[in-house]
């Protein structure tokens, strides 16, 4: 018995070792650039992620809908960001047992509980979720059958990065609202949004060498941070109440940036 065992214990690190790290170390998977949602999955080999993410590899290997949203996740600002499925639906990644992988004991949880998913994403979104909360969209969540939540507007697999486009006619806004009350939580939104991206744009343009491009890269991607939370207000006067500390912050990044000691009297 002994012996056979020894042998199937061979025979399963031989095949790990032609099939995965080999492929791997040639390069023979399917560049994630290459790959869709909808593209068919016919083999886990394909997915590019840490060896440890037991989660991705299985779900792939089993086809759809999970491998479907395995790549979902693969595009999403989340696998951007290294977030990876455990975050969110707890479990042990670096298990490939399934009761030990997805063991209650290890704090896996399947979908969340759409009553539980604002305190869920405000783990690691905290600012989100206070606007939320101060928000009409919070006032209502429990009367609204816990409606709108995080995953109304942000989805759930293929979570995509914060944009002004998110607070429009066709996008989920405009599912409940009309254009003239989108049109009263976007415009004050628009002018300041255009702000920061051409600010950026001049922070990542200055020369390498300058000591004061990391600094003020830091503190845009700080109030830029800040900046996209607001649209959860929900309310005008709300907004552009907040929106003014921000502007005071975008003064003084502009001002840096385009700050010349040679015009110092002494200089």
């Amino acid at each position: 018995m002994s012996f056979l065992l020894r042998t199937a214990a061979v025979l399963i690190m031989l095949t790990f070792v032609l099939g995965v790290i080999l492929p791997t170390a040639r390069g023979q998977r399917t560049p994630d650039s290459q790959r869709t949602p909808d593209s068919p999955v016919t083999s886990w080999q394909k997915l590019e992620t840490r060896m440890t993410d037991n989660c991705a590899l299985c779900h792939q290997r089993l086809g759809e809908p999970l491998a479907k949203q395995v790549a979902e996740w693969q595009g999403s600002i989340h696998a951007w960001r290294g977030v990876f499925c455990d975050t969110c639906h707890g479990g042990d990644p670096t298990s490939t047992i399934l009761t030990v992988a997805m063991g209650e004991q290890n704090g896996f949880m399947d979908a969340p509980l759409p009553e539980a998913i604002p305190e869920d994403c405000g783990r690691c979104h905290p600012e989100a979720l206070e606007s939320f909360w101060e928000s009409a969209h919070g006032d209502l969540f429990e009367a609204n059958d816990f409606e709108p939540e995080c995953v109304t507007c942000h989805n759930s697999h293929d979570v995509t990065e914060v944009h002004i486009d998110m607070v429009s006619i066709t996008a989920p806004c405009g599912e409940c609202h009309d254009q003239d009350y989108i049109d009263e939580v976007r415009n004050p939104l628009i002018d300041t949004d255009g702000r920061i991206e051409r600010l950026y744009k001049e922070i990542l343009a200055m020369p390498g060498d300058n000591p004061n491009a990391p600094y003020l890269r830091n503190r845009l991607v700080r109030v830029r941070k800040e900046f996209r939370g607001l649209a959860h207000y929900l309310a005008t006067n709300t907004i552009v109440t907040k929106r003014q500390a921000i502007d005071r912050e975008l003064d003084y990044i502009e001002f840096m940036l385009h700050f010349d000691d040679s015009t110092v009297e002494g200089k």
